[in-house]
């Protein structure tokens, strides 16, 4: 123990030269006003370096200062200050080391010139006694720099500062105490009454020890930077975005005007194929008109040739005179058959002339060529038309039977095809986005959670696949590495914080969606799987972008060892090969390589499926465009075949006999006929005659008329003929232009189709309407592309004046600004979220260090103080009492959960990593404290918030318990108002060791220390035994007091005091009388 053994104090106020002895404790007593405060502010004054106010216990105001010191103001009119001038000043404390039996001396040395700035050095002298040092020589007082030549010329080592500070240190370093010593020298000097327990102890008991979270700070200030530099590259994403998916709509906008495009085409084509219908029918209407001119005119010329005949037989009947009833009965005959034969003469003519029609169509649908030379000789024999037709009609329903189930299994498959074709379109967009396409169940996995975890937390939340966040190293081993992982490149990769509820939404929707066969990754079980050894394993050959990806990529891959060849697999439990050769659970077996054939790990799977798609594409293309040609052709057929009239003719052949038997017979009549006009009477002959010749020249005029009709009706034919002959020119043309469209552009196409038949059932066959909604709806396309583009343009414009890229502001430069999407949102913010997530980690994991194993140390160290503070106040006797200090929970509402929490035991760590065991509400709390720490802030209410959070003695409430000899107790906070005042005293004084004990407590055990606790008049309230006890208290805890008290209460304490000091003032002179006792 140091102990202080002499103090000297020279122009310190009343004193100018004094110097007296101390043993142990001291007391100092004197009337007022001779000078015992005075030399309480001078040790203060050393012993605080220079901190302190002056003469506190006499007044709260303080109204004493250093040069009223020095100068020793007497307030006398006239004489205000007993020295003027240059005065220098020395307080000089001489300490004893019992260890190594050595003296040194701690004070100060004031300089205060007349009219000038005071110059001030903290000094300590080692190994010297006060009575070695000079401090004045030849009766002047050495000013600061000749004392310290003085020591030099001595060869006395001092050691000089010229700061609070420094000296601070100096100090505190000699006497073996902590900074906060010098504090309580000065609280102990400024005794109070307790007037709030909990404050008093939180002030003098315990000490002032924050948790530093300076390392937690300094975690946040980069977790900070990280996040900040995040969000720019989001906001630079999000900016990007704006422009590609602005050129998406663009794009779909321009779709739509390819299908308004495509569609009215195709309306013009039916458009097309209606007016050559219709033509054909008004031809064929013409054709008929001309067939039946044709005939009336074949009949004027049989009726001509009649006329003519009969008037040349009856001019010659004349001449003759057959039998005048015969001939009548022969003619009516006649006319009857002649009647009957030019009704079957047109049935007869008409057969024919579809027989050589039909001979015509059916070598374009290439009928076996014998029944064509049957058909096409000229000799009509019913027997073998018949049995030819007969043939004909089964060939022909056949073919029609063939044609039409190969159009509807071409159908089929013709839609087949472009349904694959539409569906590598998509995936072949997706993947130009770089974004992989996955079967349906992921894909809406995955969108259900970022719509449910988004809407349940309030902020984005993205969910990916395995496969998102792993690359490849060497693609020698990625055909094993798909093999291998299988569905398992396919499980989601989830915050760890999020798993919960996601595996609630994931139960919830299972069933009404079809979602299964999915995995969602608990990565919060798998943190142990962080540092495994991977070498030469699977799992070495990934790069990560994310943390849990590892842990499972670790999990999953760290047992797979990578050999080159077969024959190495079975030197391991687990092996594969890059041919993807599979040994495990002693069995080799090769992987499917329908697995790995589509791949799906990183960037490089995207490559190689675009490489494969593309070329997939050109072979649906390519199919597309054959089973077009081959639908065509069938098409063709099928309306040739449908053309065929063979049945038809089949059922009417009888009239070929029918007709030759009847021309016969009429014949043979008319030849009997003509041969009885010869034998008639003259004068009927005659009559007969000119009714002849009147009815020949009739028929000749009928068949002039009729002639002129025909010619008309030729030059009508033609010309219509030539015009439909145009418009079905016009139609093949277009049609095989839409055809070529169609095998190039099958998803414009297939949308088209789909609006033909909207627009054929919406406007009947108004075509003109159609074509006029069609171009108003092109126009707004047009006018909204316009639009979409000048906006495209002004986002580029924006996003280069803020992030300074350099692209063009022009459509002809988006593939940089999609490249530039593309890098931020599939690369540089995974990267960035990687390294944010890293650094937020590591907060929570300093948080959880630094700060909350911090705090609760320092809790526990505190309880740890206060009940050994308590084994010895235990057995303490004060009059009858013993005291206890309580220390509870804080009952503070903003400070009692946080501790509950920190004091229960349980690990917390915010990202849920390891605070299982915690429930929600309890971490939605330490999150909220989380926070708290989390500010960067430099603002004085920061600071003061983050000092309040990190002073453990915050969470705590503190109480003085008094037990009484009954057994009773009572709480000082309670009753410290109805007690006496020695009641009151006695808990300030024990608080006071103890709080001196802490600043001597865990020193080196090599060095002593020196304690010096100085009261100003103390235990003025306490009786002898309290005193008693008190000093006890004291000395057992090597604490050395220097008590001042007024003579009055001198006798009380000078029997339980080593040194006794006498003040004692003459004039403006104070003196010191000391007395020891060594004996108590």
């Amino acid at each position: 123990m140091k102990t202080l053994t002499k103090v000297k104090l020279i122009n310190w106020h009343t004193f100018s030269n004094e110097e007296f002895e101390i043993y142990k404790n001291a007391l100092i007593t004197g009337e007022n006003g001779t000078g015992k405060s005075t030399i309480l502010d001078a040790i203060q004054y050393v012993l605080t370096a220079g901190k302190c106010k002056f003469n506190k216990a006499a007044s709260d105001i303080g109204n004493r200062t250093l040069e009223s010191y020095i100068r020793c103001k007497t307030g006398i009119e006239g004489h205000e200050f007993v020295r003027n001038g240059d005065v220098t000043t020395y307080i000089a404390l001489e300490f004893y080391d019992e260890k190594t039996e050595k003296y040194q001396i701690i004070g100060t040395v004031i300089d205060l010139p007349a009219g000038g700035r005071l110059n001030r050095d903290f000094f300590q002298i080692i190994d010297c006694k006060i009575s070695d040092v000079a401090f004045i020589e030849e009766r002047r007082v050495l000013t600061r720099k000749e004392f310290k030549k003085a020591l030099i010329d001595h060869q006395q080592t001092g050691i000089f500062k010229d700061t609070i500070k420094e000296g601070e240190s100096l100090f505190g370093n000699a006497l073996g105490v902590k900074s906060k010593y010098f504090d309580l020298v000065t609280r102990a000097l400024a005794f109070k009454a307790i007037d709030n327990v909990y404050q008093f102890i939180v002030d003098f008991l315990l000490k002032e020890d924050f948790v530093d979270i300076q390392n937690l700070r300094d975690s946040i200030k980069h977790y900070k930077v990280l996040e900040e530099k995040l969000k720019i590259s989001k906001k630079e994403c999000e900016s990007l975005e704006g422009v590609v998916s602005q050129y998406d709509t663009y794009l779909d906008t321009h779709f739509q005007m390819d299908v308004l495009e495509c569609l009215k085409e195709k309306l013009q084509e039916k458009q097309l194929q209606a007016i050559i219908d219709n033509s054909q029918k008004k031809y064929q209407k013409i054709n008929d008109q001309l067939n039946f001119v044709q005939q009336k005119l074949t009949q004027l010329n049989q009726d001509e040739e009649t006329y003519q005949e009969r008037y040349h037989r009856l001019d010659e009947s004349l001449r003759e005179n057959e039998t005048y009833n015969l001939k009548n009965e022969l003619q009516k005959e006649s006319e009857q058959l002649k009647k009957e034969k030019e009704k079957k003469e047109n049935s007869y003519q008409t057969l024919i002339t579809e027989i050589k029609q039909e001979i015509q169509l059916l070598k374009k649908v290439k009928i076996p060529n014998s029944y064509i030379q049957i058909l096409q000789n000229q000799d009509y024999q019913t027997e073998t038309l018949t049995h030819a037709f007969r043939n004909i009609v089964e060939e022909v329903s056949k073919r029609t039977k063939d044609v039409t189930e190969k159009i509807s299994h071409l159908k089929i498959e013709m839609t087949q095809t472009v349904d694959r074709f539409n569906e590598y379109c998509k995936e072949y967009d997706s993947l130009k986005e770089n974004q992989l396409y996955y079967r349906k169940e992921i894909q809406e996995l995955i969108q259900l959670l970022n719509e449910k975890l988004t809407s349940h937390y309030g902020k984005t939340i993205e969910v990916k696949p395995l496969c998102e966040y792993i690359e490849v190293k060497d693609e020698k081993w990625r055909n094993a590495l798909e093999g291998y992982l299988n569905s398992q490149r396919f499980d989601l990769i989830i915050e760890p914080e999020y798993f919960e509820y996601a595996l609630l939404v994931y139960e919830e929707y299972k069933n009404k969606r079809g979602i299964y066969g999915v995995g969602i990754v608990d990565v919060a079980k798998m943190s142990r799987y962080e540092d495994v050894d991977v070498k030469d394993t699977l799992a070495s050959q990934l790069d990560c972008k994310n943390t849990y990806a590892r842990w499972y990529v670790n999990m999953l891959l760290s047992k797979v060892q990578c050999v080159d060849d077969v024959t190495q697999l079975r030197n391991y439990d687990t092996a594969i090969t890059p041919t993807c050769m599979l040994y495990k659970n002693y069995t080799a077996r090769a992987i499917n390589p329908r697995i790995y054939n589509k791949p799906y790990i990183g960037l490089g799977a995207i490559k190689i499926q675009l490489a494969t798609i593309e070329q997939e594409l050109e072979n649906l293309k390519q199919e597309i465009k054959l089973q077009k040609a081959n639908y065509e052709d069938l098409k063709n057929g099928q309306a040739l075949l449908n053309q065929s009239k063979a049945d038809h003719i089949f059922y009417r052949l009888d009239l070929i006999d029918e007709y030759h038997n009847l021309l016969k017979e009429y014949q043979e009549i008319n030849d009997r006929y003509e041969k009885l006009i010869l034998d008639d009477s003259l004068i009927s002959l005659q009559e007969e005659c000119d009714a002849v010749k009147k009815q020949l020249e009739k028929t000749k005029r009928e068949k002039e008329d009729s002639l002129m009709k025909k010619g008309s009706l030729e030059n009508n034919l033609e010309t219509f003929k030539e015009q439909l002959e145009q418009t079905q020119e016009e139609y093949q043309l277009l049609h095989e232009k839409i055809v070529q469209f169609e095998m190039e552009h099958v998803d414009v196409t297939q949308v088209a189709d789909q609006q033909v038949v909207i627009y054929l059932k919406r406007f009947s066959k108004d075509f003109n309407g159609m074509k006029n909604d069609i171009e108003q709806q092109g126009n707004g396309y047009q006018r909204k592309a316009n639009q979409i583009e000048n906006q495209i343009v002004m986002k580029m414009k924006d996003y280069n004046d803020a992030y300074n890229i350099g692209f063009e502001n022009a459509l002809t430069d988006i593939e940089s600004y999609k490249q530039r999407y593309h890098q931020l949102k599939e690369m540089d913010i995974v990267s960035k979220e990687e390294k944010t997530r890293q650094a937020k980690l590591k907060c929570e994991e300093s948080f959880k260090t630094s700060f909350i194993s911090g705090l609760n140390e320092k809790i526990e160290n505190a309880k740890k103080d206060i009940a050994e503070l308590n084994k010895g106040l235990a057995q303490r006797d004060f009059n009858g009492e013993t005291y206890e200090f309580c220390v509870s929970p804080t009952s503070r509402d903003d400070f009692k959960e946080y501790y509950k929490i920190i004091q229960s035991g349980k690990e917390y760590m915010v990202n849920n990593l390891l605070s299982e065991t915690l429930s929600e509400s309890q971490r939605r709390i330490m999150d909220d404290l989380f926070i708290k720490l989390s500010s960067v802030e430099n603002d004085q209410e920061t600071e003061q918030m983050l000092m309040e959070y990190t002073d453990y003695r915050n969470y705590l409430d503190y109480d003085i318990k008094i037990k009484y000899a009954s057994g009773d107790f009572a709480y000082f906070s309670k009753v410290n108002k109805e007690k006496s005042g020695g009641e009151t005293q006695t808990p300030f004084y024990v608080i006071m060791a103890a709080s001196f004990e802490q600043v001597i407590r865990n020193r080196n055990q090599n060095e002593d220390f020196g304690c010096v606790v100085i009261f100003d008049e103390a235990f003025n309230n306490m009786d002898e035994q309290r005193i008693q006890e008190m000093i006890k208290f004291y000395n057992e805890r090597e604490i050395q007091t220097f008590i001042a008290v007024p003579p009055s209460r001198a006798s009380t304490i000078i029997p339980y005091v080593n040194t006794r000091l006498l003040v004692i003032k003459q004039g403006q002179q104070s003196f010191v009388e000391g007395f020891k006792d060594e004996q108590l």
